[in-house]
């Protein structure tokens, strides 16, 4: 969070995005929006750019894919450890559907493993801003709309991983950085680090997911937008026993063993159902482009909704293409609130959107059930 405010107040656009991102939780979690769920499973590329000043930290191959097929077993409610979570919340994860693969293509359209690697001079590059910039030691990103990038290098501080909660453009910073004493399960390693599951809760930030105990420690009144979360003060470290109550509000304590907290790997267990919607839902508006990458041979494509929208972000007008599912029926442009500002019906392909006299913010138009997310700038 303090990456993320540190962001905001120094650029404009990412503030605005931040705050469109407050306003989709906000409308998810008063229930106005939700995500499409006939979409089963979608795959998303990942990069991982390994920056090491030691050859020790030069991760192996090994040590990587253990990194992403702890991603998939936990993004997927697969693991076998469910047995450690009380029995009040046994029943509250499911799986989401996202399977992480290794690009396959790199940005040129030739085959790569989906890592690249760099020797470095710079101590903790992590720490600033080197990391994604060549000329000072980083790696370049690969185009973020069609790759996770990954950083793995030293961070310094005590710090394991940092990501920024995800904005309606990707920054060149877009990605997570993760130091290699806390990614995947085997070489550097670190007790109790080495479950892999410090990228769980960093993907679940560049998914959009708070903490659970929302933008700042003690109050039990700062909300995480998820429904079924319980009310938290204040981080969890380690492995707590059950119940731990931090507010006065929740007998059965706080969902320590949530990802979203600090537990130790071998203690966090779940995302909700409520985190697990949510993350599709910014997979669905803000990194939409993710689900069109061209990084992966092989995958086939998740049904398209038969609803584009340009330009987006936009000033004055849209333009709304329908698909001919769609022909004869009536659509609808709402504000965060849920509240209807515009309404029109489907004759033709193409229908133009009036915006002019609308508020800076988020919309979104919906046909039936289908939604895409609209930014007036």
């Amino acid at each position: 969070m303090e990456r993320t405010q540190q962001r905001a107040a120094a650029e404009e656009s990412y503030a605005k995005g931040l705050e469109a991102n407050r306003q989709l939780a906000e409308s998810f979690e008063a229930g106005i929006y939700g995500a499409d769920r006939s979409i089963k499973q979608v795959d998303l590329a990942v990069v991982v750019h390994v920056l090491y000043r030691e050859e020790s930290d030069n991760i192996s191959m090994e040590q990587i894919h253990s990194q992403i097929d702890v991603l998939n077993r936990d993004f997927n409610w697969e693991q076998n450890d469910k047995g450690l979570i009380p029995e009040i919340w046994r029943e509250s994860g499911e799986t989401s559907g996202f399977r992480f693969h290794l690009a396959d293509k790199d940005p040129d359209g030739n085959f790569t493993t989906g890592v690249t690697r760099k020797q470095t001079t710079v101590s903790d590059i992590g720490g600033g801003e080197d990391y994604y910039r060549a000329e000072w030691g980083g790696i370049e990103p690969w185009p973020q709309p069609h790759y996770i990038n990954i950083w793995v290098c030293e961070i310094g501080g005590n710090v394991l991983g940092f990501t920024y909660l995800p904005s309606v453009s990707a920054q060149p910073s877009d990605g997570i950085v993760m130091d290699p004493r806390a990614f995947g399960t085997t070489g550097t390693a670190v007790h109790p680090y080495n479950g892999g599951r410090t990228l769980v809760h960093e993907m679940g930030h560049y998914f959009g997911l708070r903490h659970l105990w929302g933008q700042e420690e003690g109050d039990c009144t700062n909300t995480d937008y998820m429904a079924d979360t319980p009310w938290q003060r204040e981080a969890n470290f380690g492995c707590n026993d059950f119940p731990h109550v931090s507010c006065p509000s929740e007998p059965d304590g706080d969902m320590f063993m949530n990802f979203m907290d600090y537990a130790d790997d071998e203690c966090g267990l779940l995302f909700t159902k409520n985190q697990i919607e949510f993350m599709q839902l910014v997979l669905q508006t803000a990194k939409v482009t993710l689900l069109h990458s061209p990084a992966i041979t092989g995958i086939t494509e998740p049904d398209d909704l038969g609803l584009t929208i340009y330009p987006n972000p936009a000033e004055e007008k849209i333009n709304a293409l329908f698909d001919s599912r769609y022909k004869g029926k009536k659509f609808g442009v709402y504000n965060a609130l849920g509240q209807e500002v515009r309404t029109g019906w489907v004759s033709s392909s193409v229908e133009s959107v009036d915006l002019s006299n609308l508020s800076k913010g988020v919309y979104f138009l919906k046909i039936d059930s289908d939604f895409v997310r609209i930014q007036k700038q």
